[in-house]
């Protein structure tokens, strides 16, 4: 996977692009607005994630995302005659791809509600070790 694929920090995308505003201050406080308004988002996508992980139904569903994607398989297709069939073996490239990519950003954004939902559902976690709790110690 190529780094670029992953979720960059937009707080610090919103600095440079207000760093990077020269000419009138017209134009720099329209992109003081723009990099409040990423950040605001980037926050709120976060916080959004979070909650969905937090809940045991969020991890389910997740998890059927992924799932639904084979993210942890690499799947080639055979026609009925034997014969690779290579348009769909890219296809199945494409949705693993994509499962792969998801769990990345999960993981980053939320890396204990991501390593909880594989505990719960992933069989190759059965014996990892819970997470504690907050509080205990």
């Amino acid at each position: 996977m190529i780094d670029d694929d992953l979720p960059q920090d937009q707080e610090d995308d919103a600095a440079e692009l207000v760093e990077s505003a020269q000419g009138d201050a017209a134009e720099r406080a329209t992109v003081e607005r723009k990099a409040k308004r990423i950040a605001r988002e980037r926050r709120e996508t976060d916080a959004f994630w979070r909650q969905t992980f937090a809940s045991e139904i969020g991890r389910r569903a997740m998890w059927g995302l992924l799932q639904a994607g084979h993210w942890t398989e690499t799947r080639f297709a055979v026609g009925p005659n034997g014969f690779p069939q290579v348009e769909s073996t890219w296809f199945a490239a494409g949705e693993q791809a994509l499962a792969q990519r998801l769990h990345d950003t999960w993981d980053i954004i939320d890396h204990e509600g991501v390593y909880r939902m594989k505990c719960e559902h992933d069989p190759r976690y059965a014996n990892a070790p819970e997470l504690r709790k907050q509080g205990d110690a």
